[in-house]
C-alpha cells in the first residue's frame, strides 16, 4: 500500500503549478517544452510529450490572442483547458487566416498529427505499447507542427 507524504499538499500543487503555467508566455512555455523534449526515452513517453507541446503551445498562443495578463489569461483558461491538440492548433492558425492545414502543413502531416494525438490519448489512458515502426513518423509530424506554431507565432526560439 503506497501513503500519500504528510508533508505534500497534492491539489494545492496541482493548482499552484497550473497557475504557474497558465500565465506564462509563449516565449517561456517554449522553452519548457524544449527542456521536456530532451529529457525523454524514445517511443511512448516521446510521442506523448511531443503530442502535449504542441498541445500546450497552441493554447498559450490562441490564449494569447485574448488575453494579455495572467489575470486575462486565468480568467479564460477553463474555456481552453480540456481542449483536444487539434481544435486548438487550428483555431490559432485560422485567427491567423490560415484554414486549411492540411495544404499548410502538408496533408501527411496533418494527418499523422491527427493519428499521433489518438496514439497519445490512448498511451496516457490505456497504458499500453505501440510497434517502434510508428513513433518516428508520429513525432516528425509533431515536430513540424510545433516547428510551424513558433514560426506563425514568433515565438523566440531558444534551445536548450
Amino acid at each position: 500500500m503506497v501513503w500519500a507524504a504528510k508533508d505534500i499538499h497534492y491539489v494545492a500543487e496541482l493548482l499552484l503549478v497550473r497557475s504557474t503555467y497558465v500565465g506564462m508566455s509563449a516565449r517561456q512555455r517554449l522553452v519548457v517544452i524544449r527542456l521536456r523534449l530532451a529529457d525523454h526515452h524514445f517511443g511512448a513517453n516521446r510521442l506523448v510529450t511531443s503530442v502535449s507541446a504542441v498541445e500546450v503551445l497552441a493554447r498559450s498562443l490562441a490564449m494569447g490572442l485574448k488575453a494579455k495578463s495572467k489575470a486575462e489569461k486565468d480568467a479564460i483558461y477553463s474555456k481552453y483547458r480540456d481542449r483536444q491538440p487539434k481544435p486548438l492548433v487550428t483555431e490559432y492558425f485560422a485567427a491567423r487566416g490560415i484554414t486549411d492545414l492540411a495544404r499548410h502543413l502538408g496533408q501527411d502531416t496533418w494527418r499523422l498529427f491527427g493519428y499521433a494525438v489518438d496514439y497519445r490519448n490512448m498511451l496516457a489512458h490505456e497504458c499500453t505499447y505501440l510497434g517502434q515502426d510508428k513513433f518516428p513518423s508520429l513525432i516528425e509530424a509533431c515536430e513540424e507542427v510545433l516547428s510551424a506554431l513558433v514560426r506563425l507565432g514568433r515565438v523566440p526560439n531558444l534551445r536548450t
